[in-house]
């Protein structure tokens, strides 16, 4: 009887510490083993290499587990004919059966996937050892495995996936709305073209080289823009732009007669179909706040600026005590629509 009990309760004792090693490994986030690592952790260092090639740890626990399992039922199974009987060897075999599923699978995978943090650390060392033990299993087994999958690249979490988590990450209450929002956003954005995110060219305020101060005296409309394109000829053709403080200066040294061309700083231009997660970077890359949209056809199309990057990204528009108008591109429609409906209407009959 008591061989009986004993080999029952290794077999349930090892089965249950390797579902939990399992759960454990599979289920902490990646993010609390680097702030492990990151807290000078020994045993978040090791988690962080076992997790790095988490194939080793579960070939170990996978072999620990089929040992104990086929090895330890076998041995109660055998004493547990002897002691009861062979026509209570069938009825022994389904209760231990129901006492590894509930006691070695359900209850330790859910311990473990519940409390993955805490028990993070505590079985990172186990399972370097038990590692260490399976060894020569471990290679035989990674290299049948790298044989049956090689040529395939590892799987990478994908931006809808991320999306994905954010949303679970609100629903858990572990992110606030505005910090979801923003995520998402960032990673929204490579949905989304310069052309979908800038001033366009109707709404576009810009100026003329040949514009000397004297015509803007009193003009508050300038005075309300920070950097101000300016061009030859046309709006196609813009040359630069123009920026508040230069004219403010010029201003207070009565150079009234100076033309706005003599302020004319450098511009970047920008095609309407880049992709807006690069437009960010490109806009710190070259130091500038603004640059200029063009169409498919080298024509001006309109303007983006930073500002107009970070309203998408966290998911309102930007206005001060200055601005009159909250929402440019929702103007330019209007003004569009209204032009159409202008140029279609019949006169009365």
């Amino acid at each position: 009887m008591t061989e009986v009990a004993i080999a029952a309760a290794v077999v349930i004792l090892v089965s249950a510490v390797c579902s939990l090693f399992e759960a454990v490994l599979y289920s902490v986030p990646a993010s609390h083993v680097e702030t492990l690592v990151a807290g000078g952790s020994r045993a978040g260092r090791q988690l962080q290499k076992l997790r790095a090639d988490v194939q080793r740890p579960i070939s170990a626990i996978l072999s620990l587990n089929t040992i104990a399992n086929t090895g330890g039922a076998a041995i109660a199974g055998a004493a547990a004919a002897e002691v009861f009987g062979e026509h209570w060897l069938g009825w022994f075999s389904a209760g231990l059966t129901l006492a590894i599923l509930m006691l070695s699978e359900i209850i330790p995978k859910t311990t473990g996937v519940v409390y993955s943090r805490p028990l993070s650390r505590l079985v990172a060392w186990p399972l370097v050892l038990l590692v260490s033990l399976f060894r020569p299993l471990i290679w035989v087994t990674t290299a049948v495995t790298s044989a049956i999958s090689r040529g395939r690249d590892n799987e990478t979490v994908s931006a809808q996936e991320l999306i994905v988590m954010t949303r679970l990450g609100l629903k858990g209450g572990s992110l606030q709305p505005h910090e979801a929002e923003v995520i998402q956003n960032i990673l929204s954005l490579k949905n989304l073209a310069v052309k979908d995110l800038m001033t366009p060219r109707v709404v576009m305020y810009a100026l003329e080289t040949s514009t000397v101060l004297e015509d803007l005296r009193g003009d508050l409309e300038t005075l309300r823009h920070t950097r101000i394109p300016v061009y030859g000829g046309s709006v196609d053709d813009v040359v630069g732009f123009v920026h508040r403080r230069d004219l403010l200066a010029a201003m207070a040294e009565d150079r009234w007669n100076d033309t706005v061309e003599k302020m004319t700083r450098p511009v970047q231009f920008v095609s309407d179909s880049v992709s807006a997660d690069h437009l960010l970077p490109m806009l710190m890359h070259h130091h500038q706040q603004m640059f200029v949209v063009l169409d498919e056809f080298g024509g001006v199309a309109g303007l983006i600026t930073m500002e107009d990057v970070i309203e998408e990204i966290i998911g309102k528009e930007i206005v001060d005590e200055f601005d009159e108008i909250a929402d440019l591109r929702q103007l330019a429609r209007t003004r569009r629509q209204t032009t159409v409906d202008e140029s279609t209407a019949r006169p009365d009959d």
